[in-house]
């Protein structure tokens, strides 16, 4: 029998570990003194107690830890699950690296213009927040264009989406994605958006799908941050809600995006 002292420098194991498994029910001393509350630990338990230690190197969440205390198989299904944890974990990094190396060497430099925009009706749906793919918000948009053209008010352009925050809300993040069209839709579809972009001035940007542009994950794509820092120079006052993403298409087939937002001064 081992006290604890001599078990943490057998098993390289820290006496705070130590302690935290004994605390978990992870390995447990074989005996405890009743009087000194000094823990005593047999040499049985060294395989549990190096499982551990790799483990803790590995940077494997204790949550898993018990179950590299049970049967092959379980522990070695554990293992596979922490690889491809970190191989996903250091597959990000390293685009995230690339994406950095690429933003300091040759930042894009995104073109803007400025152009007339015409009244234009539109009618859109929210996405619900729990929706589950792309395939299901595809179907969305168009169960609402098929809706439209059965009513004889076929769209009339391009689509676009526009990101706002939930009205009463302050976090929010809601996506409505909208159809042009002739007119607006009646009141009494109730689950349907409506309104009429404002004549007047806009700012644009486009970019193509097979355009190679370093992407930060997580942020919005970069085209997007540059037209509205060039709105913001140019002394418009701009907001979310303000940006509409068009699909930019070519010969009727999407082949990328269009962001405008309208200047308000």
């Amino acid at each position: 029998m081992m006290n604890i002292g001599e078990f943490a420098e057998l098993t390289g194991l820290s006496l705070k570990a130590l302690r935290l498994y004994d605390e978990q029910g992870l390995l447990p001393p074989v005996s405890v003194d009743p009087w000194s509350r000094h823990r005593r630990y047999s040499a049985a338990q060294f395989e549990h107690a190096l499982r551990l230690k790799a483990a803790r190197a590995a940077g494997l969440p204790l949550a898993e830890a018990p179950k590299l205390l049970q049967d092959a198989e379980a522990a070695t299904a554990t293992l596979a699950e922490h690889r491809a944890r970190l191989a996903a974990d250091r597959e990000r990094q390293d685009a995230a690296l690339d994406a950095l190396e690429r933003l300091l060497a040759d930042p894009v430099r995104w073109q803007t213009e400025v152009r007339r925009a015409e009244a234009q009706p539109w009618a859109g749906v929210v996405l619900p927040p729990d929706i589950g793919s792309d395939e299901e918000a595809n179907e969305l948009f168009a169960g609402l264009w098929r809706r439209l053209d059965a009513e004889g008010n076929r769209p009339t352009g391009a689509f676009w989406t526009t990101i706002r925050t939930a009205p009463g809300s302050e976090t929010e993040i809601q996506m409505l994605c909208c159809w042009p069209v002739a007119a607006l839709p009646p009141e009494s579809w109730t689950d349907v958006e409506r309104g009429t972009i404002e004549t007047g001035q806009e700012m644009v940007v486009r970019w193509r799908w097979d355009q190679d542009v370093p992407m930060v994950e997580g942020a919005t794509h970069p085209a997007v941050l540059a037209l509205l820092a060039a709105a913001q120079e140019s002394g418009a006052e701009v907001s979310l809600a303000q940006v509409r993403q068009i699909g930019l298409l070519e010969e009727g087939q999407p082949v990328g995006m269009e962001v405008a937002v309208h200047l308000k001064s």
